[in-house]
């Protein structure tokens, strides 16, 4: 890291983050510096093309969890995955509002030390929920099919 500096009072205008940029590429050095990465913002899209147009050697690039955001979000949309979690919803809910079968699931998870790794939910706007919700359910499906059992 080179530096780190806030910059919350500054409106992130286009010229003002291509002004920061262009003092980090001299002090680290022009011919040292070949991709700049970042999201893509309208400011940053707008700062990329005038760095690109300034120094055309210098590759601007979108951070690539941008694009896995969008992938993921398109996959959430497809029917058969909606149908996946809303049955993890379902299992969690029942958890939720279950008060025996909440308590003798994290008994259960206290047995086998899966470190309070228990059930998480889903929340649309976070992309990295689905992944997490469908992992706590395989974790635990062993655990969730012994307490079926007792209900």
């Amino acid at each position: 890291m080179l530096s780190l500096e806030d910059l919350s009072i500054h409106s992130h205008t286009a010229k003002f983050i291509f002004e920061k940029i262009l003092e980090i590429v001299n002090a680290i050095g022009l011919n040292k510096i070949s991709f700049i990465i970042s999201d893509n913002a309208s400011t940053m899209v707008k700062t990329k093309q005038m760095i690109n147009d300034k120094y055309n050697h210098i590759i601007s690039i979108s951070c690539i969890a941008y694009y896995v955001n969008f992938l993921i979000t398109d996959i959430m949309k497809h029917k058969y995955s909606k149908k996946i979690i809303m049955k993890c919803i379902k299992i969690i809910k029942y958890f939720c509002h279950s008060y025996q079968a909440n308590t003798l699931l994290y008994k259960e998870l206290e047995d086998i030390l899966i470190n309070g790794e228990g059930l998480k939910g889903y929340y649309k706007t976070r992309w990295t929920t689905a992944w997490n919700c469908l992992e706590s359910i395989r974790r635990c499906k062993v655990l969730l099919y012994n307490i079926r059992i007792f209900f």
